[in-house]
C-alpha cells in the first residue's frame, strides 16, 4: 500500500477556498518568516491545493513542499494542481508548525502554520508576530508564545537553534520575492 501511495499523484476533489494566509510586510535577508497559514483542517491535499492556488495568485507557483508529517492526515508524494505536479516531502526533523515551500526558480517561502484548532485570537497573535513582529522569530517560538501568553517567553539565541526549524542560510531569499499582505487572516 505505501509503495502504491508513493507513486499516486493526488488530486483534491473539494471547492477551492481561499487560504488563511498572511504575509511579512518587509521582508529582509534576516526574516526568518515570510508569513503565517492557518489551515482549516488537517486534510493535507483539500489544504495544500488552497494554499498552493494562494501561493499562485501570488506570483509563487511553488513546485516543492516540505512539512513534518505529524500535523497531517495524509502524506502524499505528490499533489496536482492547477495542471502541475507538486511535490511533498515529510521531515520529522522540521518543525511542526513550519512549511518550506520552494518555486521552480529556487525561490524560497517559509510559512508559520497555525493549527486548524487554533483559537481565531490565538491564530491572530501568531499570524501577527509571523507578519509584523521580530524578523528572527521562529515558528515554534511564535506558538510557545501564544498558546501560554500568561508564561514568559524567553526566544533561544539564534546560534542555539537548527536549521531544521527553518533558518534562512547565507541570505537565500532574493531582495522583494515576497509580495505584501492584501488582507490578515480571516
Amino acid at each position: 500500500m505505501a509503495l502504491d501511495d508513493d507513486h499516486k499523484t493526488w488530486i483534491s476533489t473539494a471547492p477551492a477556498v481561499a487560504p488563511r494566509l498572511t504575509w511579512r510586510h518587509e521582508p529582509s535577508e534576516r526574516t526568518i518568516l515570510d508569513g503565517a497559514w492557518w489551515p482549516r483542517s488537517r486534510a493535507t491535499v483539500t489544504e495544500l491545493t488552497n494554499l498552493i492556488t494562494g501561493l499562485d495568485d501570488r506570483h509563487l507557483p511553488v513546485t516543492r513542499i516540505m512539512l513534518n508529517p505529524e500535523a497531517w492526515n495524509e502524506h502524499p508524494r505528490r499533489i496536482s494542481v492547477a495542471g502541475r505536479t507538486v511535490r511533498l516531502g515529510w521531515f520529522t526533523t522540521l518543525d511542526t508548525n513550519l512549511l518550506i515551500a520552494t518555486t521552480g526558480t529556487d525561490q524560497r517561502v517559509d510559512l508559520l502554520v497555525v493549527a486548524p484548532d487554533t483559537s481565531p485570537a490565538s491564530a491572530a497573535a501568531a499570524a501577527a508576530m509571523a507578519t509584523d513582529g521580530d524578523p528572527t522569530l521562529r515558528a515554534a517560538a511564535i506558538v510557545a508564545a501564544t498558546q501560554a501568553p500568561s508564561q514568559p517567553h524567553i526566544q533561544p539565541r539564534a546560534e542555539d537553534v537548527s536549521e531544521s526549524e527553518g533558518g534562512h542560510v547565507n541570505g537565500h531569499r532574493p531582495a522583494g520575492s515576497i509580495m505584501p499582505a492584501t488582507a490578515p487572516l480571516r
